[in-house]
């Protein structure tokens, strides 16, 4: 996706609206998406953000697109009714403890609300947030807690609606009618397993899973447990390029399905051209799409977002909730930009516009088992010719063969 947000702005300048490049250069506001500069003053709204960063699988990219969103909305925007938001964060490595600590200091210095990220220790978090009467705005519902917490409101579905989306596409438009699941065989991945195993069945595929040690140079060992096979979904986030060039060292001869992040640019480069062919399903339009919150994505990212930023779905959704909040909070008075006023403002059951994906409704009963996603909508896509593209034009639902 990074090399597909230089093509789109290098296309923006090419086109006489606006040059872009991912060096932060400045740009003219009168032909800019951006638009016209609106810049916040006053007393900061400060937001908590606690965001996995350390261990085998880190996810930086949420944290940078946040803050280039944040960046954009204080200096075009206006921020929050006039105030700048601040962003306090905390980074952690995946353990409920380490979770805990993160936001009980941020909680100590007084943020309104916790702007949602890639929090694998939620399960350590989120009584502080409950005790804090903190809520949690967008983030990923990677584990359970999160997925279904009462005071969290988040803006795709991940875990079950992306895995469910390909798993479905596989079985009615492939025509799979047997699945090998490669699996992290950490806690969180062996969690994604069981769902897509979940769906697979329900699609009448037979499955296995099988685990994969995170980070380890010979994947040999498992790829070789997928051989007859239809598919082979890889759910390893940390592993994706060895994963895929194993199985197809081991004679793999079926199709192979996966995680988004499997084709970030990085990703394919490393893996060569035995990607081609790779499908995913992601909650987001493309960001050299030819719509106006793709084109603005891709300005905001080339003006604030670091130049090696890994532009995935986590790089997306750091960006989107950002702009969903400035969003609702045009729709309610300054008085009500507190913890419980913004989410209340987000859950009132209405249909609400969501930044580059499908429109947001949150409803409690949008997913199965992920009752804080309030959007299950996915678009289906392939690595071909070691680019990405979109396969269906209108949004897709995979989450209902899910059965908790």
């Amino acid at each position: 996706m990074q090399s597909r947000l230089k093509a789109a702005t290098g296309a923006l300048a090419l086109a006489g609206c606006v040059a872009l490049a991912m060096t932060g250069a400045s740009v003219s506001s009168a032909a800019s998406p951006l638009g016209a500069a609106k810049k916040a003053t006053g007393k900061p709204i400060v937001f908590g953000m606690i965001n996995l960063e350390a261990g085998p699988v880190t996810f930086p990219e949420i944290r940078q697109a946040a803050q280039a969103g944040i960046s954009y909305v204080n200096n075009y925007r206006g921020g929050l009714h006039g105030r700048p938001i601040k962003l306090l964060t905390c980074t952690t490595d995946g353990q409920p403890a380490t979770s805990a600590r993160c936001a009980n200091q941020l909680a100590d210095k007084g943020v309104v609300a916790m702007l949602g990220a890639a929090d694998t220790g939620a399960s350590g978090s989120y009584p502080v947030y409950n005790r804090k009467k903190l809520s949690v705005i967008g983030g990923l519902p990677f584990t359970p807690v999160e997925s279904n917490a009462k005071n969290g409101a988040i803006f795709l579905s991940v875990s079950v609606g992306d895995n469910a989306a390909v798993t479905a596409y596989a079985a009615k438009k492939l025509g799979a009618k047997s699945m090998a699941i490669l699996q992290a065989s950490d806690n969180q991945g062996k969690y994604s397993g069981s769902i897509i195993a979940n769906v697979a069945k329900n699609l009448g595929l037979k499955t296995t899973q099988i685990d994969v040690t995170s980070g380890a140079p010979d994947q040999s060992a498992p790829a070789a447990a997928a051989a007859g096979y239809d598919i082979a979904f890889v759910e390893t986030p940390g592993s994706c390029p060895p994963v895929i060039k194993a199985l197809r060292s081991t004679g793999f001869k079926g199709k192979i399905i996966g995680l988004d992040n499997c084709a970030s640019p990085p990703a394919i480069a490393a893996t060569g051209s035995v990607i081609n062919g790779f499908w995913f399903a992601q909650p987001y339009y493309d960001i050299d799409a030819n719509k106006p919150d793709a084109r603005l994505g891709a300005a905001i990212l080339a003006k604030y977002a670091p130049k090696n930023i890994a532009l995935d779905t986590l790089a997306l959704a750091g960006l989107s909730e950002v702009m969903n909040l400035q969003q609702v909070s045009t729709t309610i008075p300054a008085s009500k930009l507190t913890s419980a006023g913004i989410l209340a403002a987000i859950k009132d059951g209405k249909v609400h516009p969501n930044f580059m994906g499908h429109p947001y409704q949150c409803t409690g009963k949008m997913v199965p088992a992920q009752s804080a996603s309030c959007d299950k909508w996915e678009l289906i896509k392939a690595v071909q010719g070691g680019k990405v593209v979109t396969l269906n034009a209108p949004w897709t639902v995979g989450a209902n063969y899910y059965k908790p």
